[in-house]
């Protein structure tokens, strides 16, 4: 799909939708828990949609059932988890590297192999941290293509993995160890990037009575024989990640306020500090009754090191376009191995129409203020590069035509409605 965005002013309110990291760890643990559990909101985007169908595929949740939640577009689901029912364990992941290092330690139950599959980039994407970890345990591991075949059981214990490449590493084993016959030590090796995602997943494990504990800042100590237990419903908190589109759409705007609905303030996401950044960067940010308000903003510079708030780098990046003086972002190495080489893309989608902009081995430099032009942009079938030109479109002369703008589907599939409600113009 190709979209075409005329500059326009975004204001207006709305409610941000569920967080994607949120209800992916919300599912995983309603899976594992005995009992039923009531998820709300939920967005049925691609990535949650595979996780969701991950879980019946390893039999651990029968049917899920899905009703319509008072805020359009999204859902309530109920899954009775904590049982074992009879799946195909051939376990389709999509896109999503969450799904895929989420489910890996959980497939070695020791009830024979399971296969994954993956599309686009996915398998691609390092998963090298498990296979060094488990076959020296003698845990079948044999890839091809866009598969993966997994067999063996994870038993208890010690394991040391980096924390340089994805957190979601560390996640997938904090859902797997708790429920083994003893206690197990995670130990991360090198600084731990994206933090705030473990501590995310262990606030949701809490609200299903599962503990662990920092022994020091690079150890996880995981007691065993703990049995999750739901809570009953749980609220799927709004999207930072998302929100930082809209955040950064209302300082470029000519008009204002932009107000967004729903969003805690303490929330354990990393990607609040979204509005920190903005702040610092100048944008007009305040908050009333809950409501986060963002006004028109002269920005300036600003030096980010990006290694806890990767997902950001793409819309910080348009932000820094718009910005009077030279900017840089260190520290996002990582984003080469995301649904799209992320710096790669950003370096390319902002040249196409006209910014300064220099690629880094971890990041980028952008030289701002400039008024950007009508231009092709490859969306390189990632989500986060099309939503952050869309939201470029604001400084620009001229339309900006984006490839590949279905890619929104994998975490936001009511972006377009969204960036309509608030006066976006694409057609």
């Amino acid at each position: 799909m190709i979209k075409t965005v005329t500059p326009s002013p975004l204001s207006g309110q709305l409610h941000v939708m569920p967080s994607k990291s949120a209800s992916h760890r919300a599912v995983m643990m309603a899976a594992l828990a005995q009992g039923e559990t009531t998820l709300a909101p939920l967005q049925l985007s691609r990535d949650i949609v595979a996780t969701l169908s991950c879980a019946k595929a390893l039999g651990l949740v029968g049917d899920v059932f899905t009703t319509a939640h008072e805020q359009p577009g999204f859902v309530r689901a109920t899954l009775s988890g904590g049982q074992h029912f009879i799946g195909s364990r051939t376990l389709d992941c999509g896109e999503s590297g969450s799904t895929l290092r989420f489910f890996i330690p959980l497939a070695l139950d020791g009830c024979g192999p399971v296969r994954f599959v993956g599309h686009g980039r996915l398998m691609q994407r390092p998963l090298d941290i498990y296979e060094e970890m488990f076959r020296p345990l003698g845990i079948r591991w044999e890839k091809a293509g866009d598969s993966l075949i997994v067999d063996g059981k994870l038993v208890p214990g010690a394991y040391s993995l980096r924390g340089d490449v994805s957190s979601q590493f560390i996640t997938g084993l904090l859902l797997a160890l708790p429920q083994r016959p003893g206690e197990s030590i995670i130990r991360i090796t090198t600084p731990l990037e994206s933090r705030a995602y473990v501590e995310l997943t262990r606030g949701v494990q809490m609200l299903f009575g599962i503990q662990s504990h920092w022994q020091d800042k690079q150890t996880l100590v995981i007691p065993g024989h703990q049995t999750p237990r739901s809570p009953g419903a749980v609220h799927v908190e709004s999207d930072w990640s998302h929100a930082a589109f809209y955040l950064t759409a209302g300082c470029l705007s000519s008009v204002g306020p932009l107000s967004l609905v729903g969003l805690d303030l303490n929330s354990a996401q990393g990607d609040r500090a979204i509005v920190d950044v903005l702040r610092s960067m100048g944008a007009i940010i305040n908050t009333h009754h809950g409501v986060i308000n963002v006004c028109p903003s002269r920005l300036h510079a600003i030096a980010v090191d990006a290694s806890q708030i990767p997902d950001l780098v793409p819309i910080l990046a348009v932000a820094m376009a718009a910005a009077e003086g030279e900017s840089r972002i260190t520290g996002a190495a990582r984003l080469r191995i995301k649904e799209s080489d992320r710096l790669s893309a950003m370096h390319a989608a902002l040249t196409a129409c006209g910014a300064d902009a220099r690629a880094l081995d971890d990041g980028l430099i952008i030289r701002g203020g400039r008024k950007l032009h009508a231009a092709t942009i490859d969306g390189c079938n990632d989500h986060r590069i099309v939503m952050a030109m869309a939201v470029a479109s604001a400084i620009s002369s001229g339309d900006l035509t984006i490839t590949d703008a279905q890619a929104v589907e994998k975490s936001a599939p009511a972006f377009w409605e969204e960036f309509a409600l608030l006066g976006g113009l694409a057609r």
